[in-house]
């Protein structure tokens, strides 16, 4: 796991200078139902994988806004400059550095693309956010090792931490609503206060001050060289809040553009945002 420092290092890959540009299509953009009836999570329909079939921004899948009659909305995967639509649907979505999407549905039920189609993932589990560490027996499930936060959990609540080991759910220690992993399997959450912490050998330690709504945890790198990314909290605009990435200095840099959700790839850093009116945005 990453072991970060307040301290700057010269190593750090300065952000570019760019700008957040218009991708066609739309992705679901509000709020969703818990699987925990009368509850509110925050949604998250975009997420990023590596760089695949000629790609350079990443492999992007997104909810879109069309659903199921049970309200899980569907899958599509970025090919080349169009949206395809999968077999999968669900209210949460998130890809690790394997690259293999998972999903969750509007029951909690939590399933992964095992290169052509969503299958139930194994060992049960309930789960209302969702962010995918790099698999450690590649050899027996080459899928991805997800955390997850638990059905206890909601946009008000922080509900309970677990781990897949390749065959079911360990609970963790800690408590969150929002989680993201990075491609060395550290995770960083989201509190329902706002609050950012990320996961090292002595348990959760505070990220930068601040308050996030999004988070998206991509490369991990030596101390402070991990690469997040956070939609802050409030609204512009009504289209989201500011976006900011972790800086050499542990402090969030503000990047230009609004956005109510954050997915960063895992192998080149490039960040995708959705805002709440589902607009799509990737940063070059």
């Amino acid at each position: 796991m990453v072991l970060l420092t307040t301290a700057a290092a010269s190593t750090q890959n300065e952000p570019q200078v760019s700008r957040f540009k218009r991708v066609a299509g739309a992705a679901q953009g509000n709020m969703v139902p818990c699987p925990a009836a009368g509850y509110s999570c925050y949604p998250q329909s975009i997420a990023v994988g590596p760089n695949a079939n000629g790609s350079t921004l990443g492999t992007a899948w997104v909810l879109g806004t069309g659903k199921t009659s049970a309200g899980d909305y569907y899958v599509y995967r970025r090919q080349g400059s169009k949206w395809v639509r999968t077999d999968g649907a669900g209210l949460q979505i998130a890809v690790g550095v394997d690259g293999y999407p998972w999903a969750i549905t509007h029951l909690g039920t939590i399933y992964y693309w095992n290169g052509s189609t969503f299958v139930l993932a194994p060992g049960g589990g309930c789960a209302t956010s969702i962010g995918v560490g790099p698999t450690q027996d590649p050899g027996a499930f080459p899928y991805g090792w997800p955390l997850i936060i638990g059905c206890d959990g909601s946009a008000t609540t922080d509900g309970s931490i677990y781990q897949f080991d390749g065959s079911g759910w360990v609970l963790q220690p800690g408590a969150a609503n929002r989680i993201s992993v990075t491609t060395d399997g550290t995770a960083w959450v989201i509190t329902s206060a706002g609050s950012v912490f990320y996961s090292s050998f002595a348990g959760y330690l505070p990220g930068p001050a601040g308050c996030a709504s999004s988070i998206a945890a991509g490369k991990a790198g030596f101390d402070i060289n991990t690469d997040v990314w956070i939609t802050g909290c409030g609204d512009v605009n009504n289209r989201g809040a500011k976006i900011f990435q972790l800086s050499p200095d542990f402090s969030w840099l503000p990047i230009s553009g609004i956005a109510s959700q954050v997915a960063v790839s895992p192998d080149l850093g490039v960040a995708w945002v959705v805002t709440l009116t589902g607009e799509i945005f990737v940063y070059e």
